[in-house]
């Protein structure tokens, strides 16, 4: 009989079963058809990403067919590997198409033309930004197509390679995390752009750590100069460019905050009305009725007969309004 082994080799852990709700979701958001090639009726499989078996999240699968799976084990050679970044890539692309699809009550067989070809062309693009470890081209790239998760993987790889101070203030705005931004590049970057009088990058800096009111003294300022200097292109490029952006939604949203912590409700309703918040707008009102209609305000009386559809009331107050306008 032959002796026992004294180190028997460990029987190999078989992977978890994805959660049936996970793997419901992954197939129903997907169409049932693999988010590469998109050929309905093809069976197919739940892939991991990260080719960790264990890792069930769900940003971690992909529906594929048993083709296109078999790419994403490809090393080697001359064939092309699907990558974990282009799987991410098509399954976001797919999902949206499904979604709209559905939305829209068009059969499944209605499908963009084209969509796959498109994504196929970008992703060697995107390949060859890899290969040269172009990460602050690929973050840009990312992000004007809408894929967060990879923009954001990008922005680490090209953090940990190291930036200037500028491009990390860039990255966090574009993530909407100026909170990630070290202090001390803050400061390097505002003392320079002050030194330099650079006061239109100082307001596009103030805009990016999300100071809307630094942002929109220093636009105004550039304009100002550009003005007095007779430079009016100038001028008008950064006024368009200020009134493109969200800063004026962002201090009516301050001035907001700060007349409802003074209980100023007359000042609470004109910032709603110019974020033209409408629901809030009448939720304000309507919870504010009983003083309102003690102050006897003919303003808001209206705007609250407006908003609790007292067409009777309304016009009675809009009567009132015109009798104490007639001069005598």
């Amino acid at each position: 009989m032959p002796p026992k082994s004294a180190n028997p080799s460990p029987k190999k852990k078989r992977p978890t079963p994805i959660p049936p709700d996970t793997a419901a979701r992954a197939l129903f958001l997907s169409d049932r058809t693999c988010v590469v090639c998109r050929t309905a009726g093809k069976a197919v499989q739940i892939h991991h990403i990260d080719d960790n078996h264990e890792n069930h999240a769900f940003s971690n699968l992909a529906v594929l067919c048993l083709d296109c799976h078999t790419e994403t084990q490809l090393t080697g050679g001359f064939h092309r590997k699907l990558d974990a970044d282009q799987v991410v890539l098509f399954r976001d692309n797919w999902m949206t198409l499904v979604a709209r699809n559905r939305e829209t009550d068009t059969a499944s067989a209605d499908r963009p033309a084209g969509s796959t070809q498109d994504l196929r062309a970008l992703t060697t693009v995107l390949d060859a930004l890899k290969d040269r470890k172009q990460y602050v081209s690929l973050v840009i790239r990312y992000d004007l197509i809408g894929n967060s998760e990879l923009r954001d993987k990008y922005i680490e790889l090209a953090l940990a390679e190291g930036c200037d101070d500028d491009t990390v203030i860039f990255f966090r705005a574009m993530q909407k995390r100026p909170d990630l931004v070290p202090a001390q590049t803050i400061t390097r970057v505002i003392t320079r752009q002050k030194r330099n009088k650079s006061w239109s990058q100082l307001a596009r800096t103030y805009e990016s750590l999300g100071d809307r009111r630094n942002a929109a003294l220093h636009y105004c300022r550039s304009i100002a100069e550009s003005v007095q200097e007779g430079n009016v292109f100038s001028a008008a490029y950064y006024l368009k460019e200020l009134c493109e952006t969200d800063i004026a939604a962002g201090l009516f949203q301050e001035a907001y905050r700060e007349f409802h912590s003074k209980g100023d409700l007359w000042w609470q309703v004109r910032c709603l009305q110019e974020l033209g918040w409408q629901s809030e707008l009448n939720e304000l009102l309507m919870s504010n009725r009983a003083a309102i209609e003690k102050a006897g305000d003919t303003s808001l009386l209206q705007y609250l007969y407006a908003a609790t559809g007292e067409q009777d009331k309304l016009y009675e107050q809009m009567k009132l309004e015109a009798e104490y306008s007639v001069p005598d």
